[in-house]
């Protein structure tokens, strides 16, 4: 008996470490519980990629424009713009300069020759050309679906449009005070043509900005495209023509420029986008 409660005590006292060692075996598990949220941490420290432009989508072709156009680009746009908007109130805005201090006959005979330019690129060389000097120097031009030149009306409305919301502003200033005389009439006559001028203007940009094709209030009413437009060479310009066709050298170099310092641009931002990705790669 006493071999065997020695034998018994002995094997209890083996049991009981083994017991020990297991229980304090847990904190084991704690250790990996704690260890999830790291995992989480990176997850959320992690760089956002930087978002790369989506390449811009061809515009697609309007329905029933002919094959052999293609529509003007925003810089081709801007370019005519530009230039009509220096060639219509350039010489205005230098008699408007010196009759501030000068009332003379050079005043008069510079509101004379202003006038007369605008009324010649507005009217005279659409008229005959289809296009007014902004559309020579970028080289547009507006065109029916067929290619054919649009309605001679059309050249003039859009043309103007720009010139009669100018008008309609200062109708709208110049004549809101005299609505209180008794005798305002006249001044209610004035005071609404300026502000559906300056409608007629704001509808024209609205439909402007919202169509893909870039069409305004007139484009859409006589059916025309703005379109890049270069003469063919059966197509021989003489004279003023010659002239003005030659003018869209100015704009092409112009364009080029823009378009070198856009791509310069680019390579630019994607090559600071790699190496900042490439940093990201490396603390990581």
């Amino acid at each position: 008996m006493g071999l065997l409660d020695k034998a018994s005590g002995s094997s209890e006292d083996d049991k009981k470490p083994v017991a020990k060692a297991v229980a304090k075996a847990k904190p084991v598990a704690k250790a990996v519980a704690k260890a999830a949220p790291v995992k989480a941490a990176k997850v959320a420290k992690a760089a956002r990629p930087k978002k790369e432009k989506a390449p811009r989508e061809k515009k697609a072709r309007p329905i029933g424009l002919s094959a052999d156009y293609e529509l003007s680009s925003d810089m081709n746009r801007r370019i005519s713009w530009l230039v009509n908007f220096l060639v219509n109130f350039g010489v205005l805005f230098a008699a408007i300069f010196i009759s501030l201090s000068d009332t003379g006959i050079v005043t008069t005979i510079l509101y004379a020759v202003g006038i007369l330019v605008i009324i010649v690129n507005v009217g005279v060389i659409p008229t005959k050309f289809s296009r007014n000097i902004g559309q020579f120097v970028s080289r547009t031009k507006f065109v029916r679906g067929d290619g054919s030149n649009p309605n001679k009306l059309h050249g003039l409305l859009v043309n103007s449009i720009g010139i009669a919301s100018l008008i309609g502003i200062i109708l709208i200033f110049t004549q809101f005070q005299m609505l209180q005389e008794a005798d305002n009439t006249g001044a209610i006559i004035m005071f609404s043509l300026g502000t559906i001028f300056v409608i007629v203007w704001f509808i024209d940009r609205y439909l402007k900005n919202g169509s893909e094709m870039r069409q305004g209030l007139f484009d859409l009413a006589f059916g025309a495209f703005l379109v890049k437009y270069i003469p063919a060479e059966d197509e021989k310009a003489t004279g003023i023509w010659a002239r003005l066709e030659n003018m869209g050298n100015f704009g092409d170099q112009l364009v080029k420029k823009t378009e070198e310092r856009k791509a310069k641009k680019d390579t630019k931002e994607s090559d600071s986008s790699s190496n900042e990705t490439s940093e990201q790669n490396e603390d990581k």
